[in-house]
């Protein structure tokens, strides 16, 4: 039960932070973002780590550090560009 929750959660944060993205852009709201991505990936990485799973849990984990590393460097660049502070300053 507890591995779909994680689950839910990684898709519940991935939704939220392209919400963000969509309507404020990648600049805005940085540190959030990524800091939500990041405590969420480290939950399930965890969970990971001691649950039986399959191999399933594994894929989606390793999709999901690639989707938070590919936010992370797009959003770092957006904010280089934009010149704002990561907190839409």
């Amino acid at each position: 039960m507890l591995i779909y929750v994680m689950l839910g959660l990684m898709l519940l944060s991935a939704g939220f932070v392209a919400y963000r993205l969509k309507r404020d852009g990648a600049e805005y709201h940085f540190v959030e973002n990524a800091g939500l991505m990041i405590v969420v990936l480290v939950a399930v990485s965890a969970l990971a780590g001691m649950a039986a799973a399959g191999d399933w849990l594994d894929y989606a984990r390793i999709a999901y550090a690639i989707l938070t590393v590919a936010y992370i460097a797009y959003a770092a660049y957006a904010k280089y560009r934009g010149g704002t502070d990561g907190y839409g300053q």
